[in-house]
């Protein structure tokens, strides 16, 4: 826990850095309020990489919703500095298809069974923002630059905290009763067992992604972004208990908040700082 925070902070003072360097000034500054409506995928660690051993696997498809509030302070045509709030989810998500080999049904294919849920997680994002390019279409005033509709396409790289949304990890969600390990002679069994709990209140995540802005008139109309989140400290951690059709099996899943996400946001342009 303590070299995981010397890391975000080490990450979160070289961004401010950066942002404070003389290179980031400019004639102008603009700081906007960036209002956001979000979908994401979270996955347990190892989710994709073969976690657990088949035929479980540690992942299982959940779309989740979200808020995000982002004040973005532009120093420039090529750098921002946002920080703001955004909700996620510590989710997890497992399945089991039966093999061929294991099934009872009268055609190859086995049943297959899942379960995925998701608890609230409080994020608090930092992120330094870097433009690639402008791209203008449709002219209007060539004299003036004057541009119909524009775009500019940003990276942007940071960090920030998690903290979890609350203490509810079953409210009559999930069965904690034993597995029978049954079988059927007509049917594939398929059971699960698991006891999730809390294992940090607060922890760290790095993120990374792109952003597209779009411009009507030289005004930041909407912008769109693609981000990847990578959690720095198991949050949640859960046992899970499987069986099918009399084979047993167990692992553990370690919940970070991992995950990727698309925002769509409406600038709304607070105030311009002109320099002398």
């Amino acid at each position: 826990m303590i070299g995981m925070n010397r890391r975000f902070y080490s990450t979160m003072l070289v961004l401010l850095l950066v942002a404070a360097s003389p290179s980031m000034t400019f004639a102008q500054s603009k700081l906007y309020f960036d209002t956001r409506i979000g979908a994401g995928y979270n996955f347990v660690e190892g989710a994709h990489a073969g976690k657990g051993e088949r035929p479980f696997k540690a992942r299982n498809f959940l779309l989740h919703t979200f808020l995000y509030l982002q004040p973005r302070l532009q120093f420039n045509e090529q750098w921002a500095l946002t920080a703001g709030y955004r909700g996620s989810g510590l989710t997890r998500g497992y399945k089991i298809e039966v093999p061929a080999d294991v099934t009872v049904n009268p055609f190859p294919q086995g049943n297959q069974s899942g379960l995925a849920r998701s608890a609230y997680l409080h994020q608090l994002p930092v992120q330094l923002h870097y433009t690639l390019g402008r791209y203008n279409i449709h002219p209007l005033d060539t004299l003036d630059r004057l541009y119909l509709l524009s775009f500019k396409l940003d990276v942007f790289v940071g960090g920030g905290l998690n903290r979890v949304g609350n203490n509810c990890l079953d409210c009559g969600n999930y069965d904690t009763t034993p597995l029978t390990g049954g079988t059927s002679p007509v049917r594939d069994v398929i059971e699960f067992r698991e006891q999730p709990y809390y294992n940090r209140t607060w922890g760290g995540f790095l993120t990374g992604g792109v952003t597209a802005h779009f411009y009507r008139l030289g005004k930041e109309r909407l912008n769109f972004s693609l981000a990847l989140t990578q959690g720095l400290t198991d949050m949640m951690v859960v046992p899970v208990q499987y069986s099918y059709n009399g084979h047993l099996g167990a692992t553990t899943l370690h919940v970070r908040g991992s995950g990727i996400s698309a925002t769509l946001g409406y600038p709304i342009l607070i105030s311009t700082f002109v320099r002398r």
